[in-house]
Parts: structure tokens; sequence; C-alpha cells
């Protein structure tokens, strides 16, 4: 019953993250999803979506390898001239997977309820 009510759990996460001269983005993905893992039971279809934004230090000393490729890590450059702009775009992105993973919802409803109606023992 309670995947009928997706507001009564987090449909999305965001983690905010910066990246210095000795900072790895493999080391920020793996402690991201570890943060989620401990908030989400396994198993669970939540979060429908995640993403961790990983912001470069200003100074530019960063070595960051952009050809790696992190599912979920989006890295937002330190010379990035409008970063509202592209948060709000990274933001919209967000959300759009979110809408788009409701059929996995919908999917883990109809396979139980299937189940039950086939069960049901009809008056004959």
């Amino acid at each position: 019953m309670s995947l009928i009510r997706p507001s009564h759990f987090p449909l999305g996460v965001i983690g905010i993250a910066t990246c210095s001269q000795t900072d790895s983005l493999s080391s920020i993905t793996a402690e991201f999803n570890a943060a989620v893992k401990d908030v989400f039971p396994p198993n669970s279809i939540y979060p429908l979506a995640k993403n961790c934004f990983v912001f470069e230090e200003a100074d530019g000393t960063t070595n960051l390898n952009l050809g790696d490729h992190l599912p979920g890590l989006v890295i937002i450059p330190s010379m990035m001239g409008n970063k509202k702009e592209n948060i709000e775009t990274l933001l919209a992105d967000l959300c759009s997977n979110i809408l788009a993973e409701f059929s996995t919802v919908v999917r883990s409803i109809a396979v139980p309820l299937a189940c039950l109606r086939s069960e049901v023992v009809q008056p004959g």
C-alpha cells in the first residue's frame, strides 16, 4: 500500500560536493552512493532519481578527469559563468528523470495486483 503513496518517500536526492586538488571524482561518487544507501532500505525503488552536483573549487587547480563516466555525478566547473542557469537546467533534468521513473512504480504496483486478482476465487 505504501507504493501507492509516493509522497511519503523522497523521490529524488541531490548531493552537493566540492572538489579540490586532493579529491577524486570516484571517491566523491562512492561517498554519495554510500550516504544514499544509509537513508534508503535495500531493494527500495526509492529514490527514483539521484544526482550529485560537484563544484570545482574556484582556484582552478583541480585535476578533474572529465572523461570518467560516473553516473549521477554532475561537475560544475569553477570557470562557468552563469551557474544559476546551469543548476536550473540540472534540476529540471532531475525532475524529468523522476517523472520518467514513475513507470517503475506502476510496474511495481501492477505485478502484485495481478497476482492478487489471479488468486481471488470467483463465485461459480
